[in-house]
Parts: structure tokens; sequence; C-alpha cells
């Protein structure tokens, strides 16, 4: 067979181009339909590391679905997803592909909440994803785009601390979505949740509010509250941004237990302190957004 010779007037660079902005246009098409069936979507999101924001998600979601609404999680902390491990979903098995779609659908977890994280698509624990920012973002596309939702009441989307690649693709993709800062008393982590409600709001993206985690303890002797750190930092940052103060987490040495052993403390412990703050957040969250 002889060989072919392409024609002179043929661009291929140009064809392939082509192709990569019909393949992203479709799966544009595909996020918004997906996000169509969905009526809320809550933006978990941290300027810093470490105050909680991960466990604030999961519990809020525990919280909305052990009120009969229909709920899923998306881990989008591609490099650090923790949340299968707080819902005890850790070791289920992959989402199941319908390969002839092209789509996935996401592990059921706790309380019938749909769950997708990219810990389902590594080999275990302890394997790292070392992904540049495009790659990460084209994660979340599909995350977004290809998987199968359905309907639900809330997706509540769970951030990486900070404002990099993802946070602001999440940003850019949903404009209609509602966010909440997590911070702690302390004044280091106000400080970074004070620039993320200002990119926040220089974005014109919904700030639905401001949870303070780790907000004191109740001393097991004598019963007295505790201030871990100087108080009022998170109500003045509301104040100031002219946003909710959505409520106040304990801290309780059964928050961080139970999200290390699978079983979120709204669920296991009901009556405590931190799961009558959820529920405080929760009426709080619906009546904002009139539910």
């Amino acid at each position: 067979m002889e060989d072919r010779e392409i024609p002179d007037d043929i661009d291929l660079s140009k064809t392939v181009q082509e192709g990569k902005e019909e393949a992203m246009q479709r799966r544009m098409e595909d996020i918004k339909k997906n996000m169509a069936k969905i009526k809320h979507k809550l933006v978990v999101i941290s300027g810093k590391g470490g105050v909680g924001k991960t466990t604030v998600a999961v519990n809020l979601a525990m919280s909305l679905a052990s009120i009969g609404l229909r709920v899923g999680i998306l881990d989008v902390d591609i490099t650090g997803p923790n949340v299968t491990k707080m819902l005890g979903v850790e070791n289920a098995l992959k989402p199941q592909v319908d390969t002839e779609r092209q789509k996935f659908y996401p592990i059921t977890g706790p309380l019938n909440i749909k769950v997708i994280s990219m810990s389902f698509l590594t080999e275990n624990t302890d394997t790292p994803v070392i992904w540049r920012g495009p790659m990460k973002m084209s994660a979340i596309r599909q995350f977004l785009g290809d998987a199968e939702w359905g309907e639900l009441d809330y997706l509540i989307f769970d951030l990486p601390p900070g404002t990099s690649d993802e946070t602001l693709d999440i940003l850019q993709l949903i404009p209609e979505e509602y966010i909440i800062v997590v911070t702690t008393p302390q004044e280091v982590a106000l400080m970074d949740a004070r620039k993320t409600i200002n990119m926040s709001q220089m974005m014109e993206r919904n700030v639905l509010g401001i949870v303070e985690n780790m907000s004191g303890f109740k001393c097991p002797h004598c019963g007295k509250h505790i201030d871990l750190y100087p108080p009022g930092g998170a109500k003045k940052a509301a104040e100031d941004f002219n946003v909710e103060l959505l409520g106040h987490v304990p801290f309780e040495t059964e928050i961080g237990q139970q999200g290390d052993r699978g079983l979120p403390f709204v669920v296991k412990y009901p009556d405590s302190e931190s799961a009558k703050a959820f529920k405080q957040i929760v009426n709080k969250i619906q009546e904002e957004l009139g539910d």
C-alpha cells in the first residue's frame, strides 16, 4: 500500500485544537445539565488547613441527610482526600462505570449520601496523587459532568484549603453555589478566612456565612465553658464583610475520634453539644436559602 501524503492545506494543529474545544464544550454542557438537577450547591472552604473543614463538610452533609434530604458530597481535595475515611467508605468498591455512555455512579454512603472522591481511584491510602493544576482541574470537571449525581437537594463540595486551582475552578464552573467559610477562633486562621471571603466577594459569589469550629469547650470537671482562643473574631469578620455567622461548633474529643472511625459524630452522638450546633447551622442555612 502506497503512503498517502497529508494535503498541504490541512492544518493538523488547528484540527486537534478544534477537537479539544468541542470536547470541552460537551463537558461544560454535561456539567450544566448535572448541576441543574441539584437544588442547592454548598461549597465548604477555608483559607487555612487544619481548621476542621472536612469535618464540618461531612457532618453538615450527614445533618442534612438525617432530616430526609437527598444529599451528595464531592471531595474536591484531589491530593488529600479524606471524606471517604470520615464517612467509613474508604474501602468501598470503585464507582460503577457505564462504558457505553461514558458515565460513572457515585458510591452510596451512610444515610444514602452519594460520594465521589479521588480516593476511590487510588491504589491505597498511601498512594500519593502527584498532579499539576491542569490534571486536577480535568478530574474535577469529570466528577461534575461525568458522574450521575441525579436529583439532589444538596451537593456539598469539600474543597482543599486556600485559594488555589481547585477552588477557583469550582467557583468559576458553578456560579450559583453558596459558600460556607470554616475557621477557628485563632487569629492566623481568621486572617486567611477573611482573605477567602474577600476573594469570594470579589468574584461576586454568594457567601452564605461563616462556621467557627473548635469554638471553646466545656470542662469535663466543672462544666464551665473555656475559650481555646480569644473569642469574637468570627463575629467581627461576619460583621466586617456583611455575611452571616452560621454557628459555633465547640471542641469535643469525640469529634476527631469518630472522624477516624468513619462514623460522623452527629450520628454517633446526636445529643452532644457539637451535634446540636450543627442542627442550628442547618436550620440557619435552610432559613437563608428559603427552604
